[in-house]
């Protein structure tokens, strides 16, 4: 409708006469673009900006809406021409488009390759004309800038015999007439004739590649399809275990890969979904990770105090130990001490029974 809208608005006639109309298409136009960059951020902000196309079609919004207010981007060249890059977008939602614009970017590399070389050769054969027939054909072959214009034209095949027509004077130099036969029928089909078809070659190269990978994941797809219904018929009749008796069970036999899906099947929202999910994971992983941290100290307390405990204990029955070996001490100091006293007494008596009797021998004779 945009495009469409473009290329009647272009027409004079219908421009001075539909206005209006065309400026409420440009207005309902532009709500739907904004509303479709609204609605993607809703969806996923930041997957939004991941993808190339989002990031086209936001410039291109912000750009169109800057034009309301600065009059320089409000110009139907930079207006218009924004808005028909939106219709290689719509070529990339179209399948066979958007696989030929893959094929096409795909080759890229290669064509470059081709192209430096078709350029390395016209670079030679510019030299090459300008030293053989700069003064000859000065029309043609001045300088390097005009040689390389000239060999551009015979490299696309048109106008090449005007060109060499030019040889041929009133005053006919044969050697310069068969010089440049030679010289242009070398260039054209070392760059016209080979170097363009080998563009060619390098695009349909990729499109036949692209194809085969279509056919292998197609046939892949079923192939995955067919042994997923296999797998669920024979689950079905497969009978119950017990997760003991399962645990138990080894297998000798080796194990083969599981088979996935081809990435053809994953479409935008089941990435988008899958991105989703990730994001969900890790933050699962890192509250996760928290709360284990949390669980280890809460553990290390725990053993803390516990460890405490048994220190205490241990402790106390120290104390109490030492309490009755020194109570032990104390009852066999007091028994020893009693002993001790009771043999003096005992000897102190022995003493004064000695002394008497002597002394009572003493006071006999004297009698």
């Amino acid at each position: 409708m945009s495009a469409l809208s473009i290329v009647l608005f272009l027409n004079i006639y219908l421009y001075e006469k539909h206005y209006e109309l065309f400026s409420t298409i440009d207005d309902i136009v532009l709500t739907i673009l904004i509303c479709e960059v609204l609605l993607g951020w809703l969806n996923s902000f930041w997957i939004f900006w991941k993808d190339g196309w989002n990031i086209l079609n936001f410039l291109i919004i912000f750009i169109l809406l800057l034009g309301t207010f600065i009059e320089e981007l409000d110009v139907i060249a930079v207006t218009y021409t924004l808005r028909v890059l939106r219709l290689l977008h719509v070529c990339m939602a179209v399948e066979p488009l958007a696989r030929i614009i893959h094929v096409i970017v795909q080759s890229v590399p290669g064509m470059a390759n081709i192209m430096t070389l078709i350029l390395f050769f016209m670079l030679v054969f510019a030299v090459f004309g300008v030293t053989l027939f700069g003064a000859f054909v000065p029309k043609h072959f001045q300088n390097m800038q005009v040689a390389l214009y000239t060999l551009f034209i015979c490299i696309t095949q048109d106008g090449w015999v005007d060109i060499y027509s030019d040889f041929q004077m009133e005053k006919r130099e044969y050697a310069m007439e068969i010089g440049g036969a030679i010289y242009f029928a070398i260039f054209i089909t070392l760059g016209a004739f080979i170097g363009i078809n080998l563009l060619v070659v390098v695009v349909t190269t990729n499109l036949e590649l692209m194809m085969k990978r279509g056919q292998q994941g197609h046939q892949h797809q079923i192939n995955f399809s067919e042994t997923g219904y296999e797998e669920e018929d024979e689950g079905s009749q497969l009978p119950l275990v017990h997760c003991i008796t399962a645990r138990l069970a080894r297998s000798g036999l080796p194990q083969e890969p599981l088979v996935g899906g081809p990435l053809s099947n994953l479409s935008e929202t089941t990435c988008d979904n899958f991105c989703l999910v990730l994001e969900a994971i890790q933050e699962n992983l890192m509250q996760y990770k928290e709360i284990r941290d949390e669980l280890n100290t809460i553990v290390d307390e725990v053993r803390s105090i516990r460890f405490n405990q048994e220190q205490e204990e241990e402790m106390m029955y120290r104390a109490m130990s030492l309490n009755l070996q020194m109570e032990s001490w104390t009852s066999v100091d007091i028994h020893n001490r009693q002993q001790d006293l009771l043999t003096a007494l005992m000897n102190m008596e022995k003493v004064q029974e000695s002394t008497t009797n002597v002394l009572h021998n003493k006071h006999r004779p004297s009698h």
